[in-house]
């Protein structure tokens, strides 16, 4: 081969690779608003409600000694994600952490909590899609006879809580996602997500729970036909699509993150937020992908000795995904 036949050759392969790369890039989103909502990643808090009695600091539990603004407040900083733990105490959903021990909370009930956030949604009608996390807890029976483990009517009533305060057309439902797919998961691993143009203005709902409360709330809704909310799944299972994973070094949250799956996990955890681990932690939740990156120390909440603060650049609710956005697009932020 002569040396003009070598550089022709070269050429050539210059153009396919640059001709390659123009069709990958014309098959991402063309703009932020046609990338799809896993594709995004959110700031959100941890015990969402809390607070703590400033009079009474509970020095047996020192992790318990934080608060959180008013979920509105909280909305107007930027955080795009609830956990609520949920109590069924007389017949209703009422939020707080410990019976007995820890009551504090900015909204009494989960209907309170929905509507102050319909309230600011109704104010912001583009706002970044809103998720909410609901865990219900275990201890509450043992520690007060006037609260009671859910059954299938509750979680029905719950469903229909939901739907009160949030109307089909503002929620994103397991049916809307789904499709004409055969199951939740594989919608999911398809892109079944909506974008971000169709989610505006819109919130979702995730059971926390495994176990008897998922079983209860599954139980004859295959692939969660029919449901309001999101269960905390795993790969196995038809109705995959949100997973809670903790630890932010896992490593499998990555891949799961680019299999099409949605993702809460912990950016902190019991107030330590001294020295360089709190910092790598926090980093390593960013870096993982997780759509939701939960805190105790969201914008304007900022540890007051430390500084530590979970927020991305200009305080921003939400960026383009690390792991599995448009390559041309990662790491750009998003307002309201």
């Amino acid at each position: 081969m002569t040396l003009r036949s070598v550089n022709r050759a070269a050429v050539a392969i210059v153009l396919l690779a640059a001709a390659d790369g123009a069709r990958s890039r014309a098959d991402e989103p063309a703009a932020v608003e046609q990338v799809r909502i896993n594709q995004l990643q959110f700031i959100g808090t941890h015990n969402s409600y809390h607070i703590r009695d400033p009079k009474k600091p509970n020095r047996n539990f020192p992790d318990w000694n934080y608060s959180h603004a008013p979920l509105d407040v909280q909305l107007e900083r930027g955080v795009r994600s609830f956990e609520l733990d949920l109590q069924y105490r007389k017949g209703e959903f009422q939020v707080f952490h410990v019976a007995m021990l820890d009551e504090g909370s900015t909204c009494h009930t989960l209907k309170e909590g929905l509507e102050t956030a319909r309230k600011w949604s109704d104010a912001h009608p583009r706002h970044l899609p809103i998720s909410f996390l609901f865990e219900l807890k275990q201890e509450g029976p043992a520690l007060d006879r006037t609260i009671k483990a859910p059954d299938a009517a509750a979680l029905d009533q719950l469903d229909g809580i939901l739907r009160s305060v949030f109307p089909a057309e503002r929620t994103i439902t397991p049916d809307d996602v789904r499709g004409s797919a055969a199951t939740l998961r594989e919608a999911v691993q398809k892109s079944g997500w909506p974008t971000l143009d169709a989610a505006r203005g819109k919130v979702l709902f995730i059971m926390h729970d495994e176990k008897k409360e998922r079983d209860l709330y599954t139980q004859g809704h295959p692939s969660l036909r029919g449901r309001v909310m999101f269960v905390r799944s795993d790969e196995s299972r038809e109705d995959a699509a949100t997973f809670v994973m903790d630890d932010p070094r896992d490593r499998d949250i990555p891949r799961l993150v680019k299999a099409g799956y949605f993702i809460r996990t912990r950016a902190d955890s019991g107030l330590r937020t001294k020295g360089p681990r709190p910092l790598a932690r926090r980093d390593a939740a960013f870096a993982s992908g997780a759509q939701i990156v939960s805190t105790d120390f969201p914008s304007g909440e900022a540890q007051p000795e430390t500084g530590f603060v979970v927020e991305f650049e200009h305080a921003a609710p939400a960026r383009v995904n690390p792991i599995n956005g448009p390559e041309g697009l990662r790491g750009r932020t998003l307002g309201r």
